[in-house]
């Protein structure tokens, strides 16, 4: 069965953007990655995109499919073409095209390594209870595919941290190992955590179901606008 996909184009070099169609075959259990491999192998060698562990755990592929943030590992191609619908393939939204669907991710790194997301540990043995262990795990299942980031409206707006570096707060002050919880309630703070819209669209787009729109809200319930711990 043949699938139609147009896909957005952009030339570094000259700084034009278009759209290219393409069809390619399908069949039950092709993946929209699987489809770009065939237009890179078969059709046009020039087509670029990032890709890397094939298995929805590394968020390197995320695109948007039909204006929706999906990971192209992951995202099956047949049912569109069982009902003849084209399929748009574009990068993700907020962040500087490097060429055609591959961006720019600078930012989100300088972020991570500025706000030295790593646990700072407390001396001696701690030991984490069941319930905040899986706290914990669901922040941590994040795997910084930035859909979250892309989707959100309110990162629009300068020094708005964004749902997926507020997610990796929340995972830090949850965890009884972390010994810079003040430094962490900051951050949120100075990120405008109580800026954000309580739209949801990032726990929608969320393919490991993180929910950071919950998280923000929970960060919300005890840490005052003013910076300090609620009670």
């Amino acid at each position: 069965m043949k699938l139609r996909l147009k896909v957005y184009r952009h030339d570094p070099e000259t700084g034009k953007s278009w759209y290219d169609t393409f069809e390619v075959d399908c069949e039950e259990g092709t993946t929209l990655l699987t489809a770009l491999q065939r237009i890179k192998e078969d059709i046009d060698p020039t087509l670029t995109f990032r890709h890397f562990c094939r298995a929805g755990i590394c968020g390197t592929c995320a695109v948007y499919v039909n204006g929706f943030p999906k990971l192209a590992c992951k995202e099956q191609v047949f049912p569109y073409a069982l009902i003849g619908k084209e399929v748009v393939v574009e990068p993700l939204d907020k962040f500087p095209v490097i060429k055609d669907l591959a961006v720019d991710h600078g930012v989100i790194v300088s972020e991570l390594r500025r706000l030295r997301f790593w646990i700072s540990e407390r001396e001696g043995e701690v030991r984490i209870p069941p319930s905040v262990s899986a706290k914990i795990e669901k922040a941590s299942d994040c795997i910084l595919c930035s859909a979250c980031q892309s989707y959100c409206p309110q990162v629009l707006e300068e020094g708005y941290a964004g749902p997926m570096i507020f997610a990796k707060i929340y995972r830090f002050l949850e965890d009884p190992r972390e010994d810079g919880k003040e430094m962490r309630f900051s951050e949120a703070i100075e990120g405008k955590l109580y800026h954000c819209l309580s739209c949801n669209k990032c726990n929608n787009v969320c393919p490991k179901e993180v929910e950071p729109a919950s998280l923000i809200r929970e960060l919300m319930t005890y840490i005052r606008p003013d910076g300090e711990e609620n009670d």
